[in-house]
Protein backbone atom coordinates (compact mmCIF):
# COMPACT_ATOMS: atom_id res chain seq x y z
CA UNK A 1 0.00 0.00 0.00
CA UNK A 2 1.48 3.20 -0.55
CA UNK A 3 0.42 6.20 1.64
CA UNK A 4 -1.86 8.71 -0.94
CA UNK A 5 -1.87 12.09 0.60
CA UNK A 6 -5.31 14.51 1.14
CA UNK A 7 -5.20 17.23 -1.37
CA UNK A 8 -6.97 20.49 -0.57
CA UNK A 9 -9.43 19.05 -2.69
CA UNK A 10 -10.25 16.64 -0.39
CA UNK A 11 -10.76 19.11 2.69
CA UNK A 12 -13.16 21.28 0.52
CA UNK A 13 -15.26 18.64 -0.48
CA UNK A 14 -15.84 17.72 3.01
CA UNK A 15 -16.25 21.43 4.05
CA UNK A 16 -19.11 21.60 1.14
CA UNK A 17 -20.90 18.22 2.53
CA UNK A 18 -20.64 20.22 6.13
CA UNK A 19 -22.32 22.51 4.68
CA UNK A 20 -24.59 20.72 2.89
CA UNK A 21 -26.06 18.85 5.97
CA UNK A 22 -26.23 22.05 8.14
CA UNK A 23 -28.59 23.52 5.28
CA UNK A 24 -30.78 20.39 5.35
CA UNK A 25 -30.65 20.28 8.84
CA UNK A 26 -32.05 24.11 9.42
CA UNK A 27 -28.47 25.24 10.34
CA UNK A 28 -26.10 28.53 9.37
CA UNK A 29 -22.89 26.73 9.65
CA UNK A 30 -21.00 24.18 11.21
CA UNK A 31 -18.19 25.51 13.97
CA UNK A 32 -15.42 23.19 14.46
CA UNK A 33 -12.57 23.75 17.51
CA UNK A 34 -9.64 21.72 17.62
CA UNK A 35 -8.99 18.40 17.92
CA UNK A 36 -10.10 15.23 15.56
CA UNK A 37 -12.91 17.35 13.37
CA UNK A 38 -10.52 20.65 12.54
CA UNK A 39 -7.90 17.65 11.17
CA UNK A 40 -10.80 16.65 9.32
CA UNK A 41 -11.89 19.27 7.74
CA UNK A 42 -8.75 21.15 7.50
CA UNK A 43 -6.00 19.36 7.86
CA UNK A 44 -5.06 21.40 10.63
CA UNK A 45 -3.82 20.46 14.38
CA UNK A 46 -2.57 23.35 16.08
CA UNK A 47 0.97 22.17 18.67
CA UNK A 48 -1.11 22.95 21.71
CA UNK A 49 -4.46 23.43 22.98
CA UNK A 50 -4.73 26.42 24.95
CA UNK A 51 -7.80 28.66 26.01
CA UNK A 52 -7.07 31.01 23.10
CA UNK A 53 -9.59 30.35 20.42
CA UNK A 54 -9.42 28.37 16.98
CA UNK A 55 -12.49 27.85 15.09
CA UNK A 56 -13.42 26.90 11.50
CA UNK A 57 -16.98 28.49 10.63
CA UNK A 58 -18.01 26.34 7.84
CA UNK A 59 -21.16 28.58 6.72
CA UNK A 60 -24.10 28.16 4.37
CA UNK A 61 -23.80 31.26 3.08
CA UNK A 62 -20.65 32.18 3.38
CA UNK A 63 -17.09 30.78 2.47
CA UNK A 64 -15.72 28.22 4.78
CA UNK A 65 -12.87 30.80 7.22
CA UNK A 66 -11.09 30.39 10.18
CA UNK A 67 -9.68 32.35 13.06
CA UNK A 68 -6.50 31.38 15.03
CA UNK A 69 -4.06 33.07 17.59
CA UNK A 70 -1.79 35.57 15.55
CA UNK A 71 1.12 33.30 16.55
CA UNK A 72 -0.68 30.30 15.22
CA UNK A 73 -1.42 31.55 11.80
CA UNK A 74 1.78 30.51 9.74
CA UNK A 75 1.48 27.21 10.61
CA UNK A 76 -2.55 27.38 9.98
CA UNK A 77 -1.35 28.69 6.63
CA UNK A 78 0.42 25.22 5.82
CA UNK A 79 -2.83 22.91 6.39
CA UNK A 80 -3.32 21.48 3.36
CA UNK A 81 -7.17 22.73 3.27
CA UNK A 82 -5.95 26.24 4.30
CA UNK A 83 -6.06 27.32 0.60
CA UNK A 84 -9.92 26.36 0.59
CA UNK A 85 -10.75 28.87 3.03
CA UNK A 86 -10.27 32.81 4.73
CA UNK A 87 -7.84 32.38 7.51
CA UNK A 88 -7.73 35.48 9.56
CA UNK A 89 -6.01 35.68 13.07
CA UNK A 90 -6.38 37.56 16.38
CA UNK A 91 -3.64 38.93 18.61
CA UNK A 92 -3.28 39.18 22.52
CA UNK A 93 -5.14 42.17 23.64
CA UNK A 94 -7.76 42.37 21.23
CA UNK A 95 -11.43 40.96 22.15
CA UNK A 96 -11.11 37.21 20.26
CA UNK A 97 -14.99 36.54 20.19
CA UNK A 98 -15.63 39.66 18.45
CA UNK A 99 -13.22 38.96 15.92
CA UNK A 100 -14.93 35.56 15.66
CA UNK A 101 -18.42 37.01 15.43
CA UNK A 102 -17.13 38.53 12.23
CA UNK A 103 -17.42 35.25 11.08
CA UNK A 104 -20.99 34.59 11.66
CA UNK A 105 -24.20 35.50 10.98
CA UNK A 106 -25.19 37.16 14.39
CA UNK A 107 -29.13 35.66 13.81
CA UNK A 108 -27.84 32.14 13.51
CA UNK A 109 -27.69 28.94 14.52
CA UNK A 110 -24.76 26.56 14.41
CA UNK A 111 -23.89 23.00 15.17
CA UNK A 112 -20.01 23.03 17.13
CA UNK A 113 -18.03 20.57 18.00
CA UNK A 114 -18.47 18.66 21.11
CA UNK A 115 -14.86 19.43 22.08
CA UNK A 116 -15.66 23.32 21.93
CA UNK A 117 -14.58 24.79 25.38
CA UNK A 118 -17.59 26.56 27.20
CA UNK A 119 -15.48 29.45 28.14
CA UNK A 120 -15.41 30.00 24.06
CA UNK A 121 -19.20 29.40 23.62
CA UNK A 122 -20.23 31.68 26.41
CA UNK A 123 -17.72 34.26 24.64
CA UNK A 124 -19.49 34.24 21.25
CA UNK A 125 -22.74 33.81 22.73
CA UNK A 126 -22.05 37.50 24.28
CA UNK A 127 -20.66 38.85 21.21
CA UNK A 128 -23.62 37.86 19.75
CA UNK A 129 -26.75 37.45 22.09
CA UNK A 130 -29.06 36.41 19.04
CA UNK A 131 -27.16 33.33 18.32
CA UNK A 132 -27.50 29.72 19.17
CA UNK A 133 -25.13 26.60 19.46
CA UNK A 134 -26.06 23.29 19.06
CA UNK A 135 -24.02 19.85 19.64
CA UNK A 136 -22.55 18.85 16.52
CA UNK A 137 -22.77 15.30 17.64
CA UNK A 138 -26.67 15.86 18.42
CA UNK A 139 -27.53 17.92 15.32
CA UNK A 140 -25.86 16.13 13.04
CA UNK A 141 -25.02 12.73 14.13
CA UNK A 142 -24.26 11.08 10.40
CA UNK A 143 -22.30 13.79 9.38
CA UNK A 144 -18.60 12.14 10.03
CA UNK A 145 -20.67 8.54 10.17
CA UNK A 146 -21.16 8.03 6.67
CA UNK A 147 -17.60 7.80 4.62
CA UNK A 148 -18.00 8.40 1.00
CA UNK A 149 -16.09 5.83 -1.33
CA UNK A 150 -12.51 7.55 -0.97
CA UNK A 151 -13.18 7.67 2.68
CA UNK A 152 -13.51 3.20 2.43
CA UNK A 153 -11.15 3.47 0.02
CA UNK A 154 -8.84 4.74 2.57
CA UNK A 155 -9.88 2.90 5.09
CA UNK A 156 -9.73 -0.28 3.32
CA UNK A 157 -6.54 0.19 2.85
CA UNK A 158 -5.34 1.10 6.20
CA UNK A 159 -7.04 -1.73 7.52
CA UNK A 160 -5.20 -3.81 5.07
CA UNK A 161 -1.91 -2.44 6.04
CA UNK A 162 -2.27 -3.18 9.46
CA UNK A 163 -3.44 -6.84 8.50
CA UNK A 164 0.16 -7.51 6.70
CA UNK A 165 1.79 -5.95 9.75
CA UNK A 166 -0.06 -8.43 12.35
CA UNK A 167 1.27 -11.52 9.21
CA UNK A 168 4.81 -9.79 9.91
CA UNK A 169 5.48 -8.99 13.40
CA UNK A 170 4.09 -12.90 14.23
CA UNK A 171 7.45 -13.83 12.99
CA UNK A 172 9.17 -11.33 15.47
CA UNK A 173 10.95 -12.40 18.21
CA UNK A 174 9.22 -11.21 21.30
CA UNK A 175 10.94 -13.78 24.06
CA UNK A 176 13.55 -11.15 26.32
CA UNK A 177 13.00 -8.19 24.64
CA UNK A 178 11.08 -4.78 26.20
CA UNK A 179 7.64 -4.08 25.18
CA UNK A 180 8.35 -0.72 24.19
CA UNK A 181 11.19 -2.13 21.43
CA UNK A 182 8.61 -4.21 19.97
CA UNK A 183 6.26 -1.65 19.83
CA UNK A 184 8.94 0.20 17.68
CA UNK A 185 9.14 -2.71 15.57
CA UNK A 186 5.59 -2.45 15.02
CA UNK A 187 5.49 1.33 14.52
CA UNK A 188 7.81 0.71 11.99
CA UNK A 189 5.84 -1.87 9.81
CA UNK A 190 3.04 -0.33 9.99
CA UNK A 191 5.13 2.82 8.04
CA UNK A 192 6.55 0.33 6.00
CA UNK A 193 3.21 -1.15 5.44
CA UNK A 194 1.48 2.84 4.54
CA UNK A 195 0.79 4.36 7.52
CA UNK A 196 1.50 7.86 7.48
CA UNK A 197 1.53 7.71 11.32
CA UNK A 198 1.41 5.31 14.10
CA UNK A 199 -0.27 7.29 17.50
CA UNK A 200 0.16 3.75 19.60
CA UNK A 201 1.29 0.68 19.39
CA UNK A 202 -0.19 -2.48 22.11
CA UNK A 203 2.07 -5.22 22.23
Amino acid sequence: MSATVFTTADFARRMAHAADQARAAGLDGVLVTPGPDLVYFTGYSPIAMTERITMLAISVEREAAMIVPMLERPDAEHAPGAPALAITDWRDGDDPYRATAALLDGEGRYAISDAAWAMHVLGLQQALPGSRYVSMTQALPMLRAIKDADELERLAAAGAAADACVEEIAHVKFAGRRERDIGADLASALRRHGHSQVDFTVV
